[in-house]
């Protein structure tokens, strides 16, 4: 059993998550509910639980505020529940911290339940707040750091403006760095893809996504891609000229 607190200025939504859980994962034990970071720091620490579900805006801050407040004495799972994905999206994505949309639905619930639970059984490293909150205090893509667990269940943490360019590879992704290394992460092409699509990154076919700081130039003629570690990729044909104007832009 996992001891949880559920932290979310709206009582209908508390209540959701408490019905939910209680239906579709009985291993999770509600120990109480609190209504603002000041209250949820105060019940955090008193119950000391394992994971907690964290509303990010608050009346009276933010769930980030939270775990300032209370790691890392009490080092739990966060699970963060959001209306506004996008405020945040790439600063606990890129964090590998769990986030759930509302309106909240089982399938979502329970993937990040599964998820966070699997890492407590694990022990697995608390490295992901720590890197959370400091993309959230020093917010901006130059300073953003990306946390990579590869397929031997490593963890990397990286800035994301040392990676050259990422692939698809079978069901995983391989980031290519500027050093000239490579991590191979557990998760796909297409989660990465998504997430970066509104960074200083373009998808140049199918298989494969460039930083745009980090190409030389394109050579439209003949479909290529010239990075200025002298890598050379292939760009389909439908999408040469929104790169070049990207590249013009940029």
């Amino acid at each position: 059993m996992i001891k949880a607190i559920i932290i979310d200025d709206e009582r209908n939504s508390r209540d959701i998550i408490a019905l939910m859980l209680e239906k579709y994962c009985p291993h999770i034990i509600i120990a109480d509910m609190a209504s603002d970071c000041t209250e949820g720091i105060a019940k955090i620490l008193e119950h000391r639980p394992g994971l907690v579900f964290l509303d990010l805006e608050m009346p009276d801050g933010t769930g980030f505020d939270v775990l300032m407040g209370t790691q890392p004495e009490v080092p739990f799972e966060a699970v963060f529940v959001t209306a506004f994905e996008k405020k945040f999206m790439h600063i606990i994505r890129c964090s590998e911290v769990e986030l759930i949309l509302k309106p909240i639905d089982k399938e979502s619930l329970v993937q990040a339940v599964n998820l966070v639970t699997s890492r407590i059984s694990n022990n697995s490293s608390k490295q992901r707040y720590q890197v959370l909150l400091e993309n959230f205090n020093n917010n901006g893509q130059a300073s953003l750091q990306l946390l990579l667990q590869d397929d031997t269940g490593e963890v990397h943490t990286v800035l994301l403006k040392t990676v050259e360019y990422l692939e698809a590879n079978l069901d995983n992704c391989l980031f290519h760095l500027s050093s000239g290394a490579y991590i191979r992460a557990e998760r796909p092409f297409r989660y990465y893809a998504d997430l970066f699509t509104s960074l200083h990154f373009y998808q140049i076919n199918n298989m494969q996504m460039v930083q745009l700081s980090n190409v030389s130039h394109a050579d439209a003629g003949n479909g290529k891609v010239v990075l200025k570690s002298g890598v050379v990729l292939d760009i389909t044909e439908r999408r040469k000229r929104d790169l070049m104007t990207r590249l013009h832009g940029a």
